[in-house]
């Protein structure tokens, strides 16, 4: 299997090597993606994937935050059958957008997210109606500026994205770990948890 990954706004593809590291150790064949988050160029980012997907091994699919969202628009774009990419798993992705965004254009800030808004992170409502399994992971360690922005220490969030953000109708399986949005991509339960759902289609609890 081989397994290609996205990372997040404002990061490089340098920040997943841990994980994939911890991926390819698994037994799996791994390839890391970058692209301008903030100046996202679908048709590059895209053709990248499709350079990336194996023509001989199931490929999977795995985004932190932003690179969960490019991965639905991907797979809106190019509709592959489960037989090409069988599943999808995304780490604090605020899978039907994010709040903290809107408010971020609320205080006049919009300006710092390029045009990441447009690739999903501007607030949604839709379904996962793919062929492929998905598996959320979200963290609940709120650290970060969330609770500072949106002053409410009330909802649970990776001090980003809020647990609720990371559900989505038709995903296959979700789970909640004590890590904050940043530190879910150095855990050691995320890559664990990844190749059990690949296996298992559900997450190890």
């Amino acid at each position: 299997m081989k397994v290609l990954i996205l990372h997040g706004l404002y990061m490089h593809s340098v920040v997943m090597q841990p994980l994939s590291h911890k991926l390819r150790k698994q037994g799996f064949e791994t390839q890391t993606i970058t692209y301008n988050t903030v100046s996202i160029n679908e048709q590059v980012v895209f053709a990248k994937i499709d350079a990336a997907l194996s023509d001989n091994k199931t490929n999977i699919l795995v985004g932190h935050s932003l690179g969960g969202l490019i991965i639905k628009q991907y797979l809106t774009s190019r509709r592959p059958l489960s037989s090409q990419i069988s599943h999808v798993i995304t780490i604090g992705s605020p899978i039907q957008g994010a709040s903290i965004v809107e408010r971020i254009t609320q205080l006049g800030f919009s300006s710092i997210l390029g045009n990441s808004p447009q690739f999903g992170l501007n607030l949604h409502n839709d379904r996962w109606d793919f062929p492929q399994k998905l598996g959320c992971i979200a963290g609940t360690l709120a650290v970060g500026v969330r609770p500072i922005l949106m002053m409410d220490n009330s909802t649970m969030s990776d001090g980003t994205v809020t647990v609720e953000e990371t559900m989505i109708d038709g995903m296959t399986d979700h789970i909640q770990t004590p890590s904050s949005h940043t530190s879910l991509i150095y855990s050691a339960f995320v890559p664990e948890q990844i190749q059990h759902f690949v296996h298992y289609d559900e997450f190890r609890r």
